[in-house]
């Protein structure tokens, strides 16, 4: 913080919305894992930082009727080692397993990825392939966003409007389906180069479900339509999701890199398509 910062830690989600409604320049703190590299960037000003912490409603997980409710201050840490999370959606817990440190991973918040929208994190994937609802509010009114209907607008800007907090998200779980996850990093829990996430489910042995999320090599997270919809009704063979892979790699676009080539990074969304899809496969119950 600059000499000039203000700064503010509300007791409530109430008083945050007020401060924030008083404020609408400043940024909103909760694991402060980016903030100031945002800064030092001179992306983000902190004039004014509005602390989130105390707000112990933002904490929860919880499950109920199908539905697995996060809020939006639960920590990658807690996420990943949640008996509740690894019960009904594992992949979640995979996903923040990946996030880079234990010391970043104790202070870094799934509000705060979700709003800082990194195409090259490890949520995006899995929240778009579970199509996952991100609540959030103001201090007049209430917001719900689905995650495939635009709430990754670009790169690293999320649909969260500048008088919104994220409080929570839901994620639809079902019983019935297999979870796939793979990640290819510069190094070990480093952002992502190419990270996929995979559904599947079968009934009599033919696929009724295929959701499939790329990510790291697009300004967005990505969903592969063209292979969803070739998947369904196959019996998820391995010549099924070879056919599959190969068209995630066709359909997916991949933007240009200085460190690693568009042929590299596109092959790579064909390799661990495959994998996750071999995963979600041998997940299913």
């Amino acid at each position: 913080m600059t000499s000039e910062t203000t700064y503010h830690r509300p007791d409530s989600l109430d008083q945050a919305c007020n401060l924030l409604l008083e404020n609408p320049e400043a940024i909103l703190l909760s694991g402060c894992q980016s903030l100031g590299l945002l800064s030092k960037e001179g992306i983000v000003s902190l004039d004014t930082i509005i602390d989130l912490n105390r707000i112990s409603e933002l904490r929860e997980i919880s499950y109920n009727e199908g539905s697995l409710h996060i809020g939006a201050l639960t920590t990658h840490r807690d996420i990943e080692t949640s008996q509740t999370v690894q019960t009904h959606l594992p992949l979640l817990s995979t996903a923040a397993k990946q996030i880079a440190d234990v010391q970043i991973r104790n202070a870094g918040t799934i509000g705060g990825a979700c709003a800082y929208a990194d195409p090259t994190a490890d949520y995006p994937p899995v929240l778009m392939a579970t199509n996952a609802t991100v609540h959030s509010v103001s201090a007049t009114d209430s917001f719900e966003y689905t995650t495939r209907d635009g709430f990754f607008v670009d790169y690293y800007q999320s649909a969260i409007g500048p008088e919104e907090i994220i409080t929570s998200l839901n994620i639809p779980i079902s019983k019935n389906a297999g979870y796939g996850f793979e990640k290819l990093a510069y190094r070990k829990n480093d952002r992502a180069i190419v990270n996929v996430a995979a559904i599947l489910e079968t009934k009599n042995g033919k696929c009724t479900r295929s959701d499939i999320c790329v990510a790291g090599v697009w300004d967005t997270p990505l969903i592969a339509n063209e292979a969803m919809e070739f998947l369904l009704g196959t019996q998820l063979t391995d010549d099924d999701l070879s056919q599959a892979s190969t068209i995630v790699q066709d359909e997916i676009l991949v933007c240009d890199d200085p460190l690693i080539s568009v042929e590299y990074r596109s092959a790579m969304v064909g390799v661990l398509s495959k994998k996750a899809l071999i995963m979600a496969r041998e997940d299913l119950p």
